[in-house]
């Protein structure tokens, strides 16, 4: 029996070699990686997975493939992909070539400044000197995702952040667009963020509502609870995630807890508060782990990303 599912898992099991691509029809060009382009389409695909990286990244494309590995290994055929958001410091920490392409963070970049959110691709901020949101990406990838003849069997997506996008990943799911057609569920994992976002219309936007950047700022606050009240997201954090490693200290956010577990346990509490809210939620331990990738090898976020968990 288990010669059996072996060579049934391993069948599943494809070579996956994260390219580059270019968002389709969008200046400045905007990249994701992914085994094939998102116009390629894939007509046995069931499950797309769009995986948001971390403060450091977005230079280099993602690899991928132990992911699809992992769900394949649960009897599922994945599409992967998974866009960059680059500062420009990172580009050129990375060694990759500043070359025109669209660029977030220009404030986060000044030397002894904090951020602002207008250019803040976490929280949906747009590329520097444009009108093009962080989430107008993710929009962008869902709707070719909705595309009928090009991903005929597809039945869910869901959005995956870790760290930084955690952060990015919980604030789509208050005020993203998600524009999937009838029939394809949208579900969302939420991982080690270093700051969550709470109802505080008197909180500037990243902790609170206030001053939000133009993806959202027409938004209406009911409108914000309906999308937290109806979109199902999985929240995980490690238990050893207690240390300051690229925390933010900012006042706001030292107001949430101590440190990322801290964040997490007390941020439980919080959405407890809202029994709607609180319905569309679980909350996941991730015993041992620190503030690591391996976070993306929890077979309870695996189970949830296959569909079979909670």
């Amino acid at each position: 029996m288990k010669s059996i599912l072996f060579a049934i898992c391993s069948a599943l099991v494809m070579p996956v070699v994260a390219a580059l691509h270019a968002v389709e029809g969008i200046t400045p060009a905007v990249y994701y990686g992914s085994e094939h382009a998102v116009t390629a389409g894939d007509k046995t695909a069931e499950l797309a997975v769009i995986v948001i990286h971390g403060w450091g990244g977005g230079a280099k494309e993602r690899d991928n493939k132990t992911m699809v590995e992992d769900l394949a290994k649960r009897g599922v055929k994945a599409y992967v992909v998974a866009p960059l958001f680059p500062r420009r410091s990172i580009l050129k920490k990375a060694k990759v070539a500043d070359d025109g392409r669209a660029v977030w963070g220009a404030s986060w970049d000044i030397p002894g400044k904090r951020g602002l959110p207008a250019d803040d691709w976490r929280g949906g901020g747009d590329a520097v000197g444009t009108t093009m949101s962080s989430f107008d990406i993710v929009d962008r990838i869902m709707e070719k995702l909705s595309d009928a003849s090009l991903y005929p069997a597809l039945k869910r997506v869901v959005l995956v952040g870790f760290s930084a996008g955690g952060q990015f990943t919980g604030r789509y799911v208050a005020v993203g667009k998600c524009p999937l057609r009838e029939g394809i569920a949208a579900d969302f994992a939420v991982i080690a963020p270093s700051t969550e976002l709470r109802l505080d219309p008197d909180t500037t936007w990243h902790y609170g509502l206030k001053d939000r950047p133009r993806y959202s700022v027409m938004l209406p606050e009911p409108d914000i609870r309906r999308n937290l009240a109806s979109r199902r997201v999985w929240r995980g954090c490690g238990t050893a995630d207690v240390t300051s490693g690229s925390l933010d200290v900012s006042l706001p956010a030292m107001r949430q807890g101590k440190n990322r577990y801290d964040r997490f346990t007390k941020f439980k509490e919080y959405v407890k508060q809202y029994p709607d809210w609180a319905a569309k939620v679980s909350f996941h331990d991730i015993p041992g782990i620190g503030h690591s990738g391996a976070v993306f090898r929890d077979a309870s976020l695996l189970d949830f990303i296959a569909g079979s968990g909670k």
